[in-house]
């Protein structure tokens, strides 16, 4: 019988930190929130008012963006009626930061820690919480900054993985900073729309599982039962540039958006950024430019001698760590027989009919915000004012 052996917490985190690619802690999750049923998770937040994301499952010809979701206001045991009787829609109470929302519920925040992974100095004030009912999803973004780890509590969770370089027709309409969205449909796919597309990789999560994903690697996360899982963002070297670029596209986001009208205004904006968007003048905006160009100049000298003093180190070695732990487990690619297959599977849950989103023509300005926000061209404006 062969016995596994006790991990090092330092070894997952050697890998996490080096990995360019997914990885999948399978079962290793030994929280007692694990051990919660719904019915325990209505008795820990009692009558705590939630802000649930509303969509439909159902087709529609875009991505179902916040926009054209609603908002409900519920307790989770106003939920827990939903998922009982509706499956024409969805709820989802998603990216909400736990030190935000349950600031008093010690009994959720005291059972959540990252030393297994090699991070005890991480705690519930750095997490945020996602649970829905079946359907519940994200559109598929890139996030720019950090990488991520996902704690599957209760539930399954499908994701759909794609490295950076794979086009997935990126847009940053509509707009978040931190965000970069993909044109494609995953949850109600038109199939021409998906030619040429290659090295996805898929993993359903179940509970004690848990995710890393790589620095903006693109991601498309839909539960396929009540779910609910608990994430961490970790800091990355380049996270300095990235908000570098960042300001740059908030610049020209914020400008833009003044001379437009609602509608317009409405469509380009994602709904969080609109308070955001709306407060930020042409000076703010330039000073927080100019504030992040500062910092990066500071980071790129530091991290130049980080590097020479780090010179000659040994090369990491992933196949020695999953040959060792059993419960590591690479996300192999998709064929594109598979791929086909999974996408038609998503089609044909639904009536290809019903559309309930209005089909704006916004092309030429989308065009536009798209050119000026491509990677390429921040890039160039980033050295430029770098020199």
């Amino acid at each position: 019988m062969n016995v596994q052996p006790i991990h090092d917490p330092h070894h997952m985190k050697n890998l996490i930190l080096n990995s360019s690619e997914p990885i999948l802690f399978r079962r290793k999750l030994d929280w007692k929130l694990l051990t919660w049923s719904l019915e325990d998770w209505d008795t820990i937040l009692q009558d705590k008012e939630l802000n649930f994301r509303c969509g439909i499952n159902s087709h529609t010809k875009e991505p179902q963006w916040e926009r054209t979701t609603s908002n409900k206001k519920a307790t989770f045991k106003d939920f827990l009626s939903f998922i009982k009787t509706e499956n024409k829609n969805w709820m989802y109470f998603d990216y909400k930061y736990l030190k935000e929302w349950f600031t008093d519920i010690e009994e959720l925040k005291k059972h959540i820690d990252w030393e297994m992974l090699g991070f005890p100095e991480l705690s519930s004030e750095d997490c945020t919480i996602w649970i829905g009912s079946r359907g519940a999803h994200t559109p598929c973004h890139i996030d720019t900054y950090g990488c991520n780890l996902v704690a599957q509590i209760y539930g399954r969770k499908q994701w759909i993985l794609s490295p950076p370089e794979t086009n997935l027709q990126p847009t940053r309409i509509p707009y978040e900073e931190s965000s970069i969205y993909s044109k494609l449909n995953f949850f109600s796919p038109n199939l021409e729309d998906f030619k040429g597309v290659k090295s996805c990789r898929k993993i359903i999560l179940e509970p004690g599982d848990v995710l890393f994903v790589p620095h903006k690697w693109w991601h498309y996360v839909e539960n396929l039962d009540t779910a609910v899982s608990i994430n961490t963002w970790l800091p990355m070297p380049t996270d300095n540039e990235e908000r570098l670029k960042e300001s740059l596209v908030q610049l020209f986001i914020t400008q833009i958006t003044k001379n437009v009208d609602t509608n317009l205004r409405e469509i380009i904006l994602n709904p969080n950024s609109d308070e955001e968007v709306q407060n930020m003048s042409l000076t703010s905006s330039l000073t927080l430019v100019n504030k992040c160009k500062s910092i990066v100049k500071t980071s790129n000298q530091n991290l130049q001698c980080g590097e020479q003093a780090s010179a000659g180190k040994e090369i990491f070695n992933f196949e020695e760590y999953f040959t060792k732990y059993s419960f590591l487990q690479k996300i192999p690619k998709l064929s594109t027989a598979e791929l086909n297959q999974f996408l038609l599977n998503q089609k044909s849950r639904f009536d290809g009919d019903d559309d309930i989103q209005k089909n704006c023509n916004v092309e030429e300005i989308v065009d536009v915000i798209n050119a000026f926000s491509h990677p390429d061209v921040l890039s160039l404006i980033k050295d430029k004012l770098l020199q």
